[in-house]
């Protein structure tokens, strides 16, 4: 929150030529990266951090021999993982491998999508509320979903990135297979660069959502996603377990600001950039299907299989694309917008 208060107002000083040449500052990021990988992998395993405790019990049978590797098609990747550290290493360890490809795949692909602008790509995508939950809670969600923004970031390359891109999807599917979801929304936003069709879809799952939202909980049921998330969708005894279950237009509010931003610039400006429609066209495409099963209990698990890529919706376009003339003004206001919607969740979490 400090640090982008501090680039914040550094932001506002920068007229648009200064903030698109941006700044070759790479040491200063990779820094903090490395130091949040060792502060959120070598955390305490406390109920503090949500699932961390489970998968430390998961863990600590396999090394004691009481389970065996799962070769479940969906999970088979982390499984292999866990079983082979298992035979190796403490727990921690465990963990803090897991944080080095969570933030590791982050930190590279915002080298790759924005170059010289890292330091600023990579403080949005910290400050995202969900990036701390991700990272020590749902972390083979958080795992995969790295992976995915990764091969993203290798989509508009030559034919063996487009290889490397595929292997990454292919080993988020192992990771967690729920990351299906959003790898099959930028293999459509790819073939499709339509982004108004995108955005009437997304409002068009509003009205879906309102008027057929339970009907459509059951169509997800049925195409198996993720076993646990079927159980959240079709089951009622997770509803006391969520802040707030029905239709949810505080996370409607919040999911719409990239697709705003987008339509501003897509759709009134005109401004085309491949990279940017498929971020855009990927989030838009996965977050409709969010919307459509926003009464569900725990659906902000099957919201964040769009929220992954918010950071990078938001920081793309302000870091890359020449849109106003004040531009280093409102990039600063909307990171520092950004960070402090984490923060405002974040006390009312506690």
């Amino acid at each position: 929150m400090l640090v982008s208060l501090v680039k914040s107002f550094q932001l506002f000083s920068y007229r648009r030529e200064k903030l698109l040449r941006g700044q070759n500052n790479f040491l200063i990021p990779l820094l903090g990266a490395i130091l949040l990988i060792l502060v959120m992998g070598l955390r305490p395993i406390t109920f503090a951090f949500g699932d961390t405790v489970n998968y430390a019990a998961s863990y600590h049978a396999l090394r004691n021999g009481v389970a065996t590797y799962d070769s479940d098609a969906g999970e088979a990747i982390f499984n292999g993982l866990m079983a082979i550290c298992a035979e190796a290493m403490d727990v921690a360890y465990f963990f803090l491998i897991v944080e080095i490809g969570y933030i590791g795949f982050i930190f590279w692909a915002c080298k790759r999508l924005t170059k010289n602008h890292i330091f600023i790509a990579f403080l949005f995508c910290i400050g995202a509320f969900s990036f701390f939950t991700y990272g020590t809670n749902g972390i083979r969600n958080g795992l995969a979903t790295s992976l995915v923004i990764l091969a993203i970031s290798y989509c508009n390359g030559t034919k063996k990135e487009l290889i490397f891109a595929g292997i990454c999807a292919f080993i988020a599917f192992g990771i967690h297979k729920s990351i299906m979801l959003p790898i099959i929304a930028a293999v459509v936003a790819i073939q499709y660069p339509n982004t108004k069709f995108y955005i009437y879809f997304w409002l068009g799952s509003i009205i879906i959502s309102l008027v057929a939202g339970g009907w459509v909980e059951n169509i997800f049921f049925g195409l198996g996603f993720d076993d646990r998330m079927d159980n959240y969708l079709t089951n009622d005894e997770y509803n006391d377990q969520f802040s707030s279950i029905g239709f949810r237009f505080d996370f409607l509010l919040y999911s719409m600001m990239p697709i705003v931003l987008g339509y501003y610039l897509v759709i009134k400006r005109k401004i085309y950039n491949s990279t940017y429609l498929l971020l855009l066209n990927s989030y838009i495409l996965s977050n409709a299907f969010w919307v459509m099963v926003i009464r569900a209990s725990f659906s902000n698990r099957f919201a964040y299989l769009s929220w992954f890529l918010y950071p990078l919706v938001l920081a793309y376009p302000l870091l890359k694309l020449p849109i106003w003339k004040d531009q280093g003004k409102k990039t600063g206001l909307i990171l520092f917008g950004h960070t402090f919607f984490s923060y405002i969740m974040w006390l009312i979490k506690g």
